[in-house]
């Protein structure tokens, strides 16, 4: 089998974005976990494109993907500017929820990342969520830099599982380039990162009021929470996204549809 024709896409600071909604988003996952091959979706928002932007070789990254959606609002504001009728983002913590909601009782479930009381906590909102969701295995890899026998153990690990869907929280950029650099050692499922999703769906974390979701302050919400952790990735990557991103406001690229 091969993998589904891609979705309507624009680009955002050169990155390649797909103009989905939840609904579409997690259709377009589940085609891929039939497809028969691995696959891999990121959810980016500023931090993402704008290190992309900076580092050619995350940009490949990310090129590579099967589906790239677009987490952030400000990602979608410049989206409408090509044309794209997209009415909110596609919140990867969010898409996650969906995904388990919806998809079919059939699809297994891997949680891979974070800390074992973290996944506990996960696993068992999720069955609230879905009691008959199959939740195949909970990973909690090691703190710090992992050895190739830890990579290749973790590995094996997910391959014994047999999911169709992994979903990957290491952190923005590490956790899409631990997809991207081990994709091709499965032959099946959809690996997808999903940053702090874990943490929100576990209860360990309170979402952004809708209100600053839908202005396009999360990441201020995040930043009053853990200041000493985010402050100076935020006015970095923030920056750098509104610097980046601003002649794209003003001029913004013609529309790219995949059919």
């Amino acid at each position: 089998m091969n993998l589904p024709a891609r979705p309507s896409s624009g680009r955002v600071l050169g990155v390649r974005v797909d103009a989905l909604d939840y609904a579409g988003a997690v259709a377009h996952a589940d085609a891929l976990s039939q497809s028969g091959q691995p696959a891999a979706v990121a959810a980016a928002n500023t931090h993402l494109v704008t290190e992309a932007r900076l580092d050619g070789g995350f940009a490949e990254v990310l090129e590579s993907f099967a589906l790239v959606l677009p987490d952030g609002m400000p990602l979608v504001w410049l989206l409408r500017r090509q044309g794209f009728a997209l009415a909110d983002r596609c919140y990867g913590p969010w898409f996650f929820r969906e995904a388990l909601k919806t998809l079919p009782q059939a699809r297994r479930h891997v949680f891979f990342g974070g800390k074992t009381e973290t996944l506990e906590k996960l696993k068992e909102a999720a069955l609230k969520l879905r009691p008959d969701l199959q939740v195949a295995d909970l990973i909690s890899p090691p703190f710090g830099p992992w050895s190739p026998g830890v990579e290749a153990a973790l590995v094996a690990r997910i391959k014994e599982a047999r999911p169709d869907f992994v979903w990957v929280a290491l952190g923005g950029v590490r956790q899409e380039t631990w997809i991207h650099r081990h994709l091709p050692e499965f032959g099946h499922g959809v690996f997808v990162g999903i940053g702090d999703g874990f943490a929100l769906l576990a209860g360990e974390r309170e979402p952004a009021p809708d209100w600053m979701q839908r202005a396009g302050l999360t990441w201020l919400h995040r930043l009053a929470k853990d200041p000493r952790r985010l402050a100076g990735r935020y006015l970095k990557y923030n920056s750098l996204f509104l610097w980046f991103g601003l002649p794209e406001w003003l001029f913004p690229p013609g529309r790219k549809v995949k059919k």
